[in-house]
């Protein structure tokens, strides 16, 4: 637990530095991270199903990580927040480990061609997401969880670039 614990402050730390950027706001960043949801209101009972997509925005191709899935030391962080800005303890630690990367594995990247984009949803209760009713901002943070050496194709987004942010966006649980 403690030690899960050093891995998620380190990976704030790491995201507060390293100044996370969203996909539009750079011309130099390739990739767009964004977040849509199943509803915008619901009771602490509901399910909502978070949708994450990362495009390329940029003219040419480039190469992801192929497999998406959450925690600090893999690809997606969410990130909550209730309407006076302060971070929502999460109710469970996730934390999904990368596959460990061999010279042999050539699909561990996959091309992502230009206004191409790859993504994934995940279903929750809003319970186990927020602690009480009220007003929650959701907002996810994509990065490399390898190192783009690994990738077969270039250019290649790894653990060497900076996370990005994806949009916000806003529910109300009664």
């Amino acid at each position: 637990m403690r030690s899960g614990m050093l891995v998620v402050i380190s990976f704030l730390l790491l995201l507060n530095m390293s100044g996370a950027q969203t996909g539009r706001g750079n011309s130099q960043v390739p990739l767009e991270i964004s977040l849509s949801t199943s509803l915008v209101s619901g009771t602490m009972t509901d399910s909502v199903t978070l949708t994450t997509a990362i495009k390329n925005i940029a003219s040419d191709p480039i190469f992801i990580y192929g497999e998406l899935d959450w925690g600090p030391s893999s690809s997606l962080f969410l990130f909550v927040e209730d309407d006076a800005g302060k971070s929502v303890k999460a109710s469970f630690f996730e934390d999904a480990l990368p596959s460990m990367p061999s010279p042999k594995d050539k699909a561990l990247f996959i091309k992502l061609n230009p206004d191409h984009f790859f993504g994934i949803s995940r279903t929750d209760t809003l319970s186990t997401l927020v602690p009480k009713p009220g007003v929650y901002y959701f907002q996810v943070v994509y990065h490399g969880p390898i190192s783009r050496r690994f990738a077969t194709g270039k250019p290649a987004w790894g653990s060497e670039d900076p996370p990005l942010r994806s949009n916000k966006i806003r529910i109300e649980v009664r």
